[in-house]
């Protein structure tokens, strides 16, 4: 499952700076400070971060969210249920051909992968 930080380095990839620092980042992103997408990258990506990175990178904001959510989350019994049900509610959207079986991966959704500025169709989970 990816984790802030894979979301962190993508959006920097997308965006052609790989080596491009946290605080021209949140500028990118909307103005946020350096501590926020530092946090991001150390496990505490905020949902206002995950909503504008999932922008940039062009996939459902969900994901990023969920990914952020998990990570966050220090109970073993909570984030053993966020998985099950994210993982039920996958499968149902994919029997009802609202995700595509490929896509409902480990409980998550792997929208597709973000190379320098492309989309692959690499799923990344």
């Amino acid at each position: 499952m990816q984790k802030p930080s894979d979301y962190i380095r993508l959006a920097k990839e997308h965006l052609g700076n790989v080596g491009m620092s946290d605080r021209e980042l949140g500028e990118h992103l909307g103005g946020f400070g350096f501590s926020s997408i530092s946090n991001a990258r150390y496990g505490n990506m905020s949902d206002p971060v995950a909503l504008k990175v999932a922008q940039v990178l062009g996939i459902e904001a969900g994901e990023v969210l969920m990914v952020a959510r998990l990570e966050r989350e220090k109970d073993e019994e909570v984030k053993a249920a966020l998985m099950s049900w994210a993982s039920k509610t996958l499968a149902s959207m994919s029997k009802n051909k609202a995700v595509s079986p490929d896509l409902a991966l480990g409980g998550m959704v792997a929208t597709r992968r973000i190379v320098r500025g492309s989309a692959s169709a690499k799923n990344t989970i």
